[in-house]
């Protein structure tokens, strides 16, 4: 992924793994900072995906238009102010759209369309057939606003993702490039409008891959061999407890006999 600048002076930045810290740099523009210190918000880029860390005063950072104060996990997409200035986060730009008729998988009756931001946050849709999305009362997913057409686009499954075609209401932003036809994927970010933000969620298709979670060096098998079991454990603090108790009973016998002469 690759963060997009408001100015046109400067090309898009790959972000690879690490951690960037930005902040004002000498000409008093948003940029990269080597010290920490300097740095107003930080993009932590791991296994798990893209971390914002604020650095800056409360109010300063926003994602999506939404107030940051400490950490928020991002999403290809997703548009980021830090003190008024933009920073987009690019993802993967969608694939050509197919041709032929579109044929749907049994997993693709699953997916959805969840709003995440503007006026259609919380509003969720489901993308088991196809749908149009517009101004028009007739249209399936219904936004209100500037920039959207009375019929701006059409979503339909397809046995490789999601299809999205224009219907006249120009270009959708997905995961931050604009772009009017393509094939979607589920984690796709779409904003219509500008300002009417959702996301593809689906789950995990069988068999896919998922990335291992790291383990310990030690082999299991010689560490299960040389770890003793409960069971022993238990059986080697009984000679012990049993020596105690007869030291207790021998204490208070001689206590008895010869404690009140």
């Amino acid at each position: 992924m690759s963060l997009r600048f408001p100015d046109h002076d400067r090309d898009d930045l790959a972000l690879g793994r690490g951690v960037h810290a930005f902040g004002h740099s000498g000409a008093g523009r948003l940029d990269r900072v080597e010290r920490r210190e300097d740095a107003l918000v930080q993009f932590c880029v791991d296994r798990r995906g893209v971390w914002l860390q604020s650095r800056a005063a409360d109010g300063a950072v926003h994602v999506n238009g939404r107030p940051v104060r400490q950490m928020a996990m991002l999403r290809p997409g997703d548009s980021i102010h830090v003190e008024a200035v933009e920073l987009v986060l690019l993802g993967p730009a969608p694939e050509p759209m197919p041709q032929g008729v579109p044929i749907v998988r049994e997993s693709d009756r699953r997916a959805v369309l969840r709003g995440i931001g503007g006026p259609s946050h919380g509003r969720c849709f489901s993308l088991d057939h196809a749908r149009e999305v517009g101004h028009d009362v007739e249209c399936d997913i219904r936004l209100d606003g500037p920039g959207i057409a009375d019929r701006h686009s059409r979503l339909e499954p397809h046995q490789d993702g999601l299809v999205l075609r224009d219907l006249g209401g120009g270009t959708v932003v997905v995961n931050g490039h604009p772009v009017g036809e393509g094939l979607l994927q589920p984690g796709d970010q779409l904003v219509f409008g500008g300002q009417h933000r959702f996301v593809i969620e689906a789950p995990m298709s069988p068999g896919a891959a998922v990335e291992p979670v790291p383990v310990d060096d030690t082999d299991s098998t010689d560490a299960a061999a040389t770890k003793p079991s409960p069971v022993a454990s238990s059986m080697r603090r009984i000679p012990w407890l049993l020596l105690a108790a007869l030291l207790i009973a021998g204490a208070l016998t001689l206590l008895l006999m010869f404690g009140t002469r």
